[in-house]
């Protein structure tokens, strides 16, 4: 009799905590698009500045083709970006940018039809500083959402993982970067390439502040899994932090596992949580926060005041 009236209660609840959680990603989508679509129509383009990853990208294409809408551009490069990431990295990475893939261009098409620019006269400065902000919000609250542009970064990854093994994710995003706003300096002046870089600059501060609060902040990540080697390799080469490890046994099984701990910051978490949560979702993960952290690429232990 329990049975039968528990089920339908927890099938309820199930259902319930789905669609708040379709509701908070929906929301995310929605307010990351916004931002980094809107920020490109209503101030980039009418101060005629440009960036690095896909807008730079595009903004080159546009200026040496004048007669090409924007939106469409960067609708195709999307889905160029979205057919090599499925043919290279599979199903599972494309599911973390193919919202964005779509959303982004989608809003980029209505907003063109907006006769509107948020200055009322062109200020390079002024311009670049809110394009960094504005594309600082949208990576960074697509990224807490588990959501990826389908960008530079999304080629990043490729290129990691197929070519240059050797290197991390993010070093190679900003090669990309730096390639892109050396051609605007080209296409367009060095100015408008310089501003690019400050933009990019402030972008790179905010995204920090929304995913990872302030630099001094620091947790421990313990994880218990049943693939150590995949998720420390991970760790070490992505996240670019050290990993300890060491034998556990759970009392109530008495099966021993390898315990994986990691000193990182909140948003180095996030990633790491998600690539987790893709490897092995049945493992075990407790997060614990840090006052102080003593050691290489930490604090000096032999400074006096440093707690």
């Amino acid at each position: 009799m329990s049975k039968l009236t528990t089920e339908p209660k927890a099938e309820a609840a199930g259902k319930k905590f789905d669609i708040k959680h379709f509701l908070r990603s929906v929301a995310i989508l929605l307010t990351s698009a916004f931002f980094g679509s809107s920020v490109q129509i209503f101030v980039m383009i009418p101060c005629g500045m440009t960036s690095g990853g896909m807008p730079g990208i595009a903004r080159i294409l546009t200026a040496i083709f004048p007669s090409l809408s924007y939106s469409l551009v960067y609708y195709t490069l999307s889905m160029v970006i979205l057919i090599i990431v499925f043919f290279t990295m599979g199903k599972a990475e494309v599911g973390r940018i193919i919202a964005l893939a779509f959303t982004y261009p989608v809003m980029l098409f209505i907003f063109e039809k907006i006769d509107f620019s948020l200055l009322n006269s062109p200020d390079p400065f002024l311009a670049s500083l809110l394009i960094g902000v504005c594309y600082g919000l949208a990576t960074g609250i697509g990224y807490i959402g588990g959501f990826s542009s389908g960008g530079t970064d999304s080629l990043a990854r490729v290129l990691k993982f197929k070519v240059f093994n050797y290197l991390r994710v993010g070093d190679i995003q900003m090669a990309m970067d730096v390639t892109i706003i050396l051609i605007s300096a080209v296409v367009f002046d060095v100015n408008v390439a310089l501003y690019a870089v400050v933009n990019a600059v402030v972008a790179a501060k905010v995204i920090s502040a929304v995913m990872v609060g302030y630099s001094g902040t620091f947790i421990q990540f313990d994880i218990i899994s049943s693939k150590p080697e995949e998720i420390a390799e991970f760790i070490m080469k992505d996240v670019n932090r050290a990993v300890t490890s060491h034998i556990s046994r759970g009392e109530y099984s008495k099966e021993e596992r390898r315990t994986l701990t990691c000193i990182c910051t909140p948003g180095e978490s996030i990633k790491i949580k998600k690539f987790v949560a893709e490897v092995d979702p049945t493992a075990f993960a407790t997060i614990m926060p840090i006052t102080t952290v003593w050691g290489k690429r930490f604090s000096n232990i032999s400074e006096v005041d440093n707690i």
